[in-house]
């Protein structure tokens, strides 16, 4: 229950909307947020959007600071910088309510949490991952709050539970990454079969896909089209193996390697960046819905709830860097809606749930490539 009076009509924005453009990356096991630049047609919306109680953001943030003004995050990602821009836009928009926003390896979370679980002190308020299959669990084991927020109703009933106990707040593509200075737009990577030009040997760089399940989906669909000896052949070619999504993206973005896969990044490219983000021809690619919830026992449940709110408006969610979550939100310019391309967040998501499956190929994987090397990226 909140803990103020949600009824009044009369409540205004008590800050302007001016939420910045958000600077950090997209992740592999998982941040990855929508720009925030809005429009004033967002400011309108925004100003009447209301969650599934008929609560509007302004009525969420007076709750939220009765309660004490206090959130805890834990965000899947794999760079503590992923984490900055959602916590000083947030912060900015509802002064007063401090987010404690932990970014860690989607993978490392879900373990903290079972820990803090049983120990009977749960910290954590919210949680948003790519290892979607938890909130499977966590559901069946009565652990989430249901909560549907502002947005919920344009979220594809694929992407989010029919009770709202856990929902998609922004979607994720893995995809393929040049140096612009040192790659042709023409000679630029595009399917999977590109990284064994001759040209790009001893000049990749990919993250371990034993150590990051959507690499390892990536590398999946890699082996179903061109069989097992794809791999050897992109051994043959020069690899550097890294732990982290974002240590491939941002080498090549300093020039250190060519070419990568399994990375994310803009749609549109930042002209001032030499990292180029492109999209498979005809080869199948990874994109998923980064899925939040709230857990029953949060000590903070109306911040929580003004978390996924925010998270879902529309001046977050209308700009986004790749596909829209929102069915309201026109694809970004030059670009077709997700069913135009050969990616299925819900065959991602069948992947994460078979976890049989994810383990013998994690296995394989090792016996191709070997072991996972080198610390956490977030200590790297």
């Amino acid at each position: 229950m909140l803990s103020v009076n949600l009824e009044s009509e009369s409540m205004k924005m008590s800050h302007p909307l001016r939420l910045a453009c958000l600077a950090f990356s997209l992740a592999a096991a998982g941040l990855g947020a929508p720009s925030m630049a809005q429009t004033p047609q967002a400011q309108v919306a925004a100003a009447i959007e209301r969650d599934g109680a008929g609560h509007s953001l302004d009525e969420l943030y007076q709750a939220a600071l009765q309660e004490g003004g206090q959130l805890t995050v834990y965000a899947g990602g794999d760079e503590v910088t992923q984490g900055f821009g959602i916590k000083s836009n947030f912060e900015r928009r509802f002064p007063g309510v401090k987010l404690n926003l932990v970014v860690d390896l989607s993978k490392y979370h879900d373990a903290r949490i079972e820990e803090q679980l049983l120990r009977k002190n749960l910290e954590v308020d919210v949680t948003h991952l790519q290892t979607l299959h938890d909130f499977d669990d966590w559901a069946a084991r009565g652990l989430l709050l249901p909560y549907k927020p502002i947005g919920w109703d344009q979220v594809p009933a694929a992407y989010k539970d029919p009770a709202g106990r856990f929902t998609g707040l922004f979607m994720l593509t893995f995809a393929n990454s040049y140096n612009k200075n040192y790659v042709t737009a023409e000679n630029a990577p595009r399917d999977y079969s590109d990284f064994l030009k001759p040209e790009f040997k001893d000049r990749i760089i990919v993250a371990y896909p034993n150590d990051d399940d959507a690499v390892l989906y990536v590398f999946d669909k890699i082996i179903q089209k061109y069989g097992i000896g794809f791999i050897d052949r992109l051994k043959a070619n020069g690899v550097q193996w890294v732990r982290g999504t974002q240590t491939p993206r941002d080498a090549v973005e300093a020039g250190k390697y060519a070419v990568s896969t399994g990375t994310s990044g803009s749609f549109v490219p930042v002209e001032s960046s030499a990292l180029r983000f492109v999209l498979p021809k005809s080869d199948p690619f990874l994109t998923w819905a980064q899925t939040g919830a709230i857990f029953k026992d949060a000590k903070h449940p109306n911040a929580a709830k003004l978390y996924l709110s925010w998270q879902l408006s529309l001046p977050v969610a209308s700009n986004p860097r790749q596909f829209p979550i929102r069915q309201d939100v026109a694809p970004l310019p030059g670009f077709q809606t997700i069913d135009h391309y050969k990616t299925s967040p819900e065959d991602f998501l069948a992947f994460m749930r078979d976890r049989a499956r994810v383990e013998r190929l994690k296995s394989l994987v090792e016996r191709l490539i070997g072991p996972v090397q080198g610390i956490s990226p977030l200590k790297d």
